[in-house]
């Protein structure tokens, strides 16, 4: 496991950071991040930057 504060490699398994002596816990807890591949969509409504300027915000929010 590569430390997130100073960098230093430490076995596998180890609690704490052998270079600085961080907590690995916050880590442990949050999991490990993973890279995924994700599916965006975006769309506008015709017309809906004069409406959005004309319109109280929560009217438009609940109109789209």
């Amino acid at each position: 496991m590569v430390c997130p504060s100073c960098g230093h490699e430490n076995r596998e398994g180890a609690r704490f950071c052998e270079g600085c002596g961080s907590s690995f816990a916050l880590v442990a807890a949050r999991g490990m991040e993973q890279r995924k591949t994700v599916t965006v969509l975006f769309c506008d409504l015709a017309g809906s930057t004069a409406l959005g300027e004309t319109l109280d915000p929560e009217r438009l929010r609940a109109l789209l």
